[in-house]
């Protein structure tokens, strides 16, 4: 194979290779779909806003039950209980937590018939009862499970330091 022929088959591999779907069976949400789905992830941030200042994960996890499993603190995923274990949060130093979700980036969903995937790019705030804050970017993958007529988030993916995370479908 000549130079010129063996570097134009590499290229062609290499566009095919960038060009995969990431999340094959899965299309982009359209606009009412994806607003339903921000919905559901504005409303799992209110219910973990609150865990936070209260110190009880009780209603999110009877919201989301399947976030009560499967809890990996090291890679972020369902790593909400493991939140409420951090001294600032235990000792209810926490007066008011808040996620702002589309800070960095636009809220993306991507669905199928029964399964939805969407991803949050925003910025964390914690107040803290002397009036002090904690600021942080917060970069998670939701995983959804049609639950007859209604979505349940089933998994969180948090990119943690260090995680190197797929990229967001585009």
């Amino acid at each position: 194979m000549s130079g010129a022929l063996r570097a134009l088959a590499v290229i062609g591999i290499a566009l095919f290779a960038c060009s995969a779907d990431p999340l094959p069976g899965f299309r982009p949400a359209s606009a009412d779909e994806r607003a339903a789905l921000l919905q559901i992830v504005v409303a799992y941030y209110d219910l973990l806003d609150k865990a936070i200042v209260s110190g009880d994960i009780a209603p999110l996890y009877q919201r989301h039950p399947a976030l009560a499993q499967g809890s990996d603190q090291q890679r972020g995923i369902n790593a909400e209980g493991g939140t409420l274990q951090l001294p600032s949060v235990r000792e209810r130093r926490v007066r008011e937590a808040l996620v702002e979700i589309q800070s960095y980036e636009p809220f993306r969903a991507f669905l199928n018939d029964e399964k939805a995937v969407a991803y949050s790019h925003g910025l964390l705030t914690w107040t803290y009862a002397n009036g002090s804050q904690t600021k942080g970017e917060l970069m998670v993958r939701f995983d959804l499970q049609r639950d007859g007529t209604r979505w349940t988030i089933v998994r969180t993916d948090e990119r943690v330091l260090g995680e190197t995370p797929a990229p967001t479908p585009r």
